[in-house]
């Protein structure tokens, strides 16, 4: 939902706030913010009781004809009403019947607060600059009509109001009325500037509450991707392996009976391993906890991968060279889902397969104090990048087999929903690093990521199998 900036606030914005988490404004504010109605009702009581505070005096001064005085009230409280709604459109009547009343009798108590309430909403609505440029004029236009001040003086005397104030007898009433005009003018660009600011605050906590939505709909959208990233991981894998034992099963069924049998049980214990890990990677995300947390050692885990797959007849070979992958659950998971992923698409789409090789290569960074070193002993940073001297540390892992190349026309059609490549190039951004998958250079298909592993202690890790 897209909220129009100056607009009154309905009450489906608060109702998000709620929804959302947020804290409302409390108390008579809030409220009232809540209920714009019902402000608009207090607002015409405060201008109709500042009326009857000052048309007592009119009706003295005015011994007949105060009755359009009333008329001109009652018209623009009753356009008051509605001032949240067409700010412009009242202000304008406002300043006829003010224009009109004044006229009639300079003496008006009330205009400052008609015409106050009404550059109130036009300011809140259109802003300061709209605010003043419909306000200023229109109360110079209603003030205008003071000039005729000295003729309605002439017509009916001294009015009451310079008796009620006590004004000393050498004040004269038309200075008086100047002095109240100036006031009443400054009163009206007061009122403008106010509901500028209010708009400005309101148009703030729009802003606010927009991050909140579009922050609430990415979270959403990121716990989505989250969970179909780490359901793909599982399910896939799992379905490939099972698809494949079970086409084997189907193969060796009249030669080797004996053979399915273990092949079918192979299928079965696939499908319970894969059932337990939906159950508990539903169970971690029940809990809002991280998956990693859920992960055994990485070591553990790609021991018992590697051996799944060979169980599924993919012939597999796997190489650690350089020290230890770093003891840390997270990178460890990320580590297995794209060994995990890459194995597994083998599987659906390769075909002709005779040797799949998985290779992990852990190249130590330099330390600072080498780097120190060696620019002490004088060698560039392009010396040292020569020498294999420079950088960061990086966990290289290739996968490649030599199956049939998908431009070939031989290779499976490929079924995948694209989650899995996209889930490994994820899963690499977090560690500074990047995921090629494509044709090998010769034959067959490969997928290269490069990462960049925390620097914590290493776990003991293994040689060529």
């Amino acid at each position: 939902m897209t909220l129009t900036s100056g607009a009154e606030p309905s009450p489906e914005m608060f109702e998000r706030w709620d929804s959302l988490g947020l804290v409302r404004k409390p108390g008579i504010r809030g409220w009232f913010r809540r209920h714009p109605w019902w402000m608009s009702a207090v607002v015409v009581g405060i201008y109709l009781l500042w009326s009857l505070w000052v048309f007592p005096a009119a009706a003295i001064d005015m011994s007949h004809g105060w009755g359009w005085l009333l008329f001109g009230h009652l018209v623009i409280a009753a356009a008051l009403f509605f001032r949240h709604i067409r700010p412009i459109a009242v202000l304008v009547l406002v300043v006829v019947f003010e224009t009109a009343m004044l006229f009639y009798y300079p003496w008006q108590g009330a205009q400052m607060v008609g015409l106050s309430f009404a550059a109130y909403a036009v300011g809140y609505r259109y802003g300061l600059r709209w605010g003043l440029l419909m306000a200023v004029p229109g109360t110079a236009l209603a003030y205008s009509t003071l000039l005729t001040a000295p003729r309605w003086i002439e017509d009916h005397g001294p009015s009451i109001w310079m008796r009620l104030y006590a004004f000393p007898e050498e004040v004269s009433e038309y200075w008086v009325l100047m002095m109240m005009a100036i006031m009443m003018t400054a009163a009206v660009v007061f009122a403008t500037g106010l509901g500028t600011a209010v708009r400005r605050g309101h148009n703030h906590e729009r802003e606010i509450l927009e991050w909140a939505q579009k922050s609430h709909e990415l979270a959403q959208l990121g716990e989505r991707n989250r969970i179909a990233r780490e359901m793909h991981d599982v399910v896939a894998h799992s379905l490939s392996v099972m698809i494949s034992l079970a086409d084997g099963a189907r193969v060796v069924a009249k030669k080797d009976p004996e053979r399915a049998t273990e092949v079918i049980g192979e299928v079965s214990s696939t499908g319970r391993s894969a059932l337990a890990d939906m159950r508990r990677l539903l169970g971690v995300l029940r809990k809002g906890e991280d998956v990693e947390d859920a992960r055994r050692p990485i070591t553990e885990s790609l021991d018992e991968l590697y051996e799944n797959f060979r169980q599924a007849g993919l012939p597999l070979r796997v190489e650690h060279t350089g020290p230890p992958l770093p003891e840390n659950a997270a990178f460890g998971l990320t580590v297995h889902r794209i060994i995990q992923e890459s194995l597994t698409n083998v599987l659906r789409y390769a075909q002709n397969i005779r040797r799949v090789e998985v290779s992990i290569e852990h190249q130590p960074g330099t330390s600072e104090a080498e780097l120190e070193n060696l620019k002490a002993q004088g060698f560039s940073e392009k010396e040292q990048a020569a020498l294999g001297l420079s950088g960061a540390a990086q966990v290289i892992i290739t996968i490649t087999d030599d199956g049939v190349a998908t431009g070939s026309g031989t290779r499976r059609e490929s079924v995948g929903s694209g989650l899995g490549i996209q889930g490994m190039q994820e899963r690499a951004s977090f560690y500074n690093g990047s995921v090629y998958a494509g044709p090998g250079k010769h034959h067959g298909w490969m997928v290269r990521a490069v990462l960049e592993p925390p620097q914590e202690k290493a776990l003991t890790g293994k040689g060529t199998e």
